[in-house]
């Protein structure tokens, strides 16, 4: 709020350009009559204009020098170059993979190691999580305990059903784990 009410700041940004002689006609007058009733702003103008007025005429201190043929020669050249693309450089096999560390790892080296890190953290976890195949086998192979269970309970349910004779069942065989391809031929073949 404290803004809008002061005129003064509201005035630097045209003291500025009334200095460098770029403000329009309209607000040049505005500011010249606040000038006049303002030494802070009176002060502020002569120091910027003190800084500008060396700069104002510039043209004219400058106006002698010319550039020489080797200057004019070397901004056509540039000129020219400017608009068309650069040439496409043809890379040797070998080179390809030089051409690659140098633009792709090189200028990443520590987002690279870091993604390596994390990579051997998550292959270490899961080797250390990864049991190995005999011990999931041996966890589903049937007990001694669960097949003598299953030997009375089909013996109660034959007796519910009314069978009075029992099959005579064959001794178990002991589980042995096949490779898949064995196991395919056995269910098929069955």
């Amino acid at each position: 709020m404290n803004w809008f009410l002061n005129s003064c700041r509201r005035n630097r940004e045209s003291l500025c350009l009334l200095a460098s002689g770029l403000l329009p006609e309209p607000d040049r007058i505005r500011i010249e009559k606040h000038l006049a009733g303002c030494a802070a702003c009176r002060s502020y103008y002569d120091e910027i204009k003190a800084v500008t007025a060396p700069l104002a005429g510039w043209e004219k201190h400058f106006a002698q020098i010319e550039p020489g043929a080797a200057v004019h020669t070397r901004l056509t050249k540039t000129t020219r170059l400017a608009g068309r693309p650069e040439p496409v450089r043809r890379l040797a096999p070998g080179m390809i993979l030089v051409e690659c560390w140098r633009q792709l790892i090189l200028p990443s080296r520590r987002i690279w190691a870091g993604l390596a890190a994390v990579w051997m953290l998550l292959f270490a976890a899961n080797a250390s999580l990864h049991s190995g195949p005999q011990t999931a086998v041996a966890k589903s192979a049937p007990t001694s305990e669960m097949i003598s269970s299953f030997r009375q309970q089909e013996k109660i349910l034959a007796e519910l059903i009314g069978q009075n004779e029992l099959r005579a069942t064959a001794a178990p065989k002991p589980f042995s784990p096949q490779p898949r391809s064995q196991r395919r031929f056995e269910i098929s073949a069955v």
